[in-house]
C-alpha cells in the first residue's frame, strides 16, 4: 500500500514563520496549476500503474482556499487513476478562516474523512505575531461546521515556544483545543527558519523567544494535560485518542512508500527519493521532477533509526544489533527501554532524541 500527498502551494497570506513553498494570492494561476497537477497525476499513473492508496493527504499552503470543486475533482482523478482503499484515510489541511458549512459538506461528499485545522494559539496577540488570518472564534465555528458535515476525525495543530508566550498562554491554548474534543492534536515547537519575517524580528530584538527550560516545561505540561484527557502520545509531536493516529504521517515515520504530487512535493518509492521542482513556472510548463536519488544502505539505516525513535512504539531491536553497548548505556541513563523486542525512548529520551540518534548511528551496521 502507498500513501499519496498532493501539494497546493497557495495561501491567503504568508505566515510570519513559514518557509514552505507557498504563494499568497496568485489566484490567476490556480486553474493552470490544477491542470498541471492533473497532468502530473496522469504521468504518475503511467509510471506506477493503479497504485493501491491507503491514505491521501491534500496539504499546502492552504488547500481550503480553493473552491471545494477543485478538491472534489482531485479526489475523482485519484479514483480514476489509482486504487484508493475503500477505508482510506483522506485528509484536507484547512485554515479556519477559509471554511464554510457548504465547503465542508462538499469535502465530506467528495470522500474526505479527516480535517486538519491550523489553530496554532488561542490568544489574538500570538496569532497576530504568527501572521495568521483566523481567530479562535473561527476555529470553534469550523469545528462545529465540520461536525455538522459529518466529520468525526478532526486534528488541531498547535504551536508552543512562541515569542511572548507564557506557560499560562500555553495551558489556555491547550484547554481551548480540548474543549473542542478533537480526535488528534499535533503540537509543534516553533522553529525559526532563516529568511522568515519572524526570524528577522527575533534577530532584531523586537521579539523574544522563551528559554530552553520554559520550552521543555511547556512540552511536559502538555504531556500531563493530554494524558489525563485520554490522548496518547504516539510520536514526539503527536497525540491521539485510541485508534485515531494519523495513518498518513505513520507512512513517513515508518519509511513506507509515498507519492508526492505538486510543486516541491517529495516522494519515496521503492527505496528512491524524488523531489519535484520548486519553480512554479517550470511546474506549470510540465517540468515536474527536479531530482531522483537512490538511498544507499547506510543512509537508509540512519533514516530508519532517526524516524523510528520518534515513535513511542520504537524500532525493532534487530536494527541495533551492532551496538548492544550503546543500547545498554542509553537504558542505564533512563533514556530508553527495550520492550517485547523493540527499542523505544522514554519521555526523558524523547527530550533529547537528536542526541540519542547521534549516539546510535555512531555504530553503523555492516553491509
Amino acid at each position: 500500500m502507498t500513501s499519496l500527498y498532493i501539494h497546493i502551494p497557495f495561501c491567503a497570506r504568508k505566515c510570519a514563520y513559514c518557509d514552505f513553498v507557498s504563494f499568497p494570492g496568485r489566484e490567476k494561476q490556480w486553474a493552470a496549476y490544477l491542470l498541471a497537477l492533473e497532468e502530473e497525476m496522469k504521468a504518475a499513473a503511467r509510471a506506477y500503474g493503479r497504485l493501491p492508496l491507503q491514505t491521501i493527504f491534500i496539504g499546502g499552503g492552504t488547500p481550503s482556499l480553493l473552491d471545494s470543486d477543485a478538491v472534489s475533482h482531485l479526489l475523482a482523478m485519484c479514483r480514476a487513476l489509482f486504487a484508493p482503499d475503500p477505508q482510506a484515510e483522506i485528509t484536507v489541511e484547512c485554515n479556519p478562516g477559509t471554511l464554510s458549512p457548504e465547503k465542508l459538506r462538499d469535502y465530506r461528499w467528495a470522500g474526505v474523512n479527516r480535517i486538519s485545522l491550523g489553530m496554532q494559539a488561542a490568544q489574538p496577540r500570538l496569532l497576530h505575531t504568527l501572521g495568521r488570518i483566523h481567530n479562535q472564534g473561527q476555529v470553534i465555528q469550523a469545528v462545529e461546521w465540520a461536525r455538522q458535515a459529518g466529520f468525526d476525525n478532526i486534528n488541531l495543530d498547535l504551536m508552543y515556544a512562541l515569542p511572548g508566550q507564557s506557560m499560562a498562554d500555553w495551558v489556555e491554548t491547550l484547554k481551548a483545543a480540548l474543549s473542542l474534543s478533537p480526535q488528534h492534536l499535533s503540537l509543534y515547537s516553533l522553529i525559526l527558519e532563516p529568511g522568515t519575517p519572524l526570524a528577522a524580528q527575533v534577530e532584531a530584538g523586537a521579539l523574544t523567544l522563551p528559554g530552553e527550560d520554559a520550552c521543555l516545561a511547556m512540552e511536559h505540561g502538555a504531556q500531563r494535560i493530554l494524558a489525563r484527557r485520554g490522548y496518547a502520545r504516539y510520536e514526539i509531536s503527536n497525540y491521539a485518542q485510541p485508534g485515531r493516529e494519523c495513518r498518513h504521517n505513520m507512512t513517513y515515520w515508518t519509511r513506507g512508500d509515498y507519492l508526492g504530487l505538486g510543486l516541491a512535493a517529495h516522494s519515496f518509492m521503492g527505496g528512491a527519493r524524488l523531489r519535484n521542482t520548486s519553480d512554479l513556472e517550470a511546474y506549470l510548463a510540465g517540468r515536474w521532477t527536479a531530482e531522483r536519488q537512490v538511498i544507499p544502505p547506510q543512509e537508509a539505516w540512519e533514516e530508519a533509526v532517526m524516524l523510528g525513535t520518534r515513535l513511542t512504539q520504537g524500532i525493532d531491536m534487530a536494527l541495533l544489533q551492532q551496538c548492544p553497548e550503546t543500547v545498554d548505556q542509553l537504558t542505564e541513563l533512563g533514556l530508553a527501554e527495550t520492550v517485547q523486542g523493540r527499542f523505544r525512548l522514554t519521555t526523558k529520551g524523547m527530550d533529547v532524541q537528536n542526541a540519542v540518534v547521534l549516539e546510535l548511528i555512531r555504530h553503523p551496521p555492516a553491509h
